[in-house]
């Protein structure tokens, strides 16, 4: 048996990769959850098909011949297959894509010389995502473009569903769950397990991680966008 961890970049990766001692390894190439950004955004518009494969091989086959890898992958029915085939159990690592959205502003503010994650230039606009007068609302377009290609994970009997704001405000009784569903393939207790997912404040990639940060940061325009756009992504999640 084998444990593969996907989540969507800024879903909470500082809690759950140190937990099983991991850094990221496998990389998506079809770029099927960009396929439905805004066109201005001038992204990949098609799968890219040798990336698919390329994936999927690497799903079947860990690195270094590991029993366990990590990666940002959007679900594939593909990936699943192959993930299946190899007797590996999955965690998808999930968390309010309204956090989500203020994470990825706020860590834009803070990339100094640094291009900010996923700052695609509106060729339409003559401008960077974030140098519009509302990126929230232009991070709201994406978050509904890009997650409904990720939520295909949450329908497998050989995945777990774990939401990070369980891990973070749970993490004990979250840890003995986790332990519980993929013990046999060898992970630490799950006191072990609880202490490696204490987020690490010297991580440059870890801000806050409060949940229902949103509803700070929102404000009326953006909290109506988010459920007109992302009402129906936020109920399969069970966030709302």
């Amino acid at each position: 048996m084998r444990l593969f961890i996907t989540s969507y970049q800024k879903s909470g990766t500082h809690q759950i990769m140190p937990m099983f001692g991991m850094i990221p390894d496998v990389v998506d190439r079809s770029w099927v959850d960009w396929i439905d950004v805004p066109k201005r955004y001038n992204l990949n518009t098609e799968i890219n098909w040798d990336g698919v494969e390329e994936t999927t091989n690497a799903l079947r086959k860990f690195k270094h011949g590991s029993n366990r890898a990590f990666g940002h992958v959007p679900y594939f029915p593909e990936y699943a297959k192959a993930l299946e085939e190899t007797d590996t159990r999955v965690i998808f690592n999930i968390r309010d894509p309204r956090d989500v959205i203020v994470a990825e502003y706020e860590n834009s503010k803070r990339a100094g010389d640094q291009m900010p994650l996923h700052n695609f230039y509106d060729v339409e606009n003559k401008k960077y995502l974030y140098e519009h007068e509302d990126p929230i609302s232009e991070l709201i377009i994406f978050a509904a473009a890009r997650w409904p290609h990720w939520l295909g994970w949450m329908d497998h009997d050989f995945v777990m569903t774990l939401k990070y704001e369980d891990l973070r405000l749970n993490t004990y009784e979250k840890a003995k769950e986790i332990h519980r569903w993929i013990a046999p393939i060898g992970i630490p207790d799950a006191r072990t397990l609880a202490n490696k997912a204490r987020p690490n404040a010297a991580n440059p990639t870890f801000r806050r991680g409060k949940p229902g940060e949103y509803k700070e940061t929102f404000t009326k325009k953006h909290h109506e966008m988010a459920m007109d756009l992302l009402g129906d992504i936020l109920k399969k999640m069970g966030y709302v």
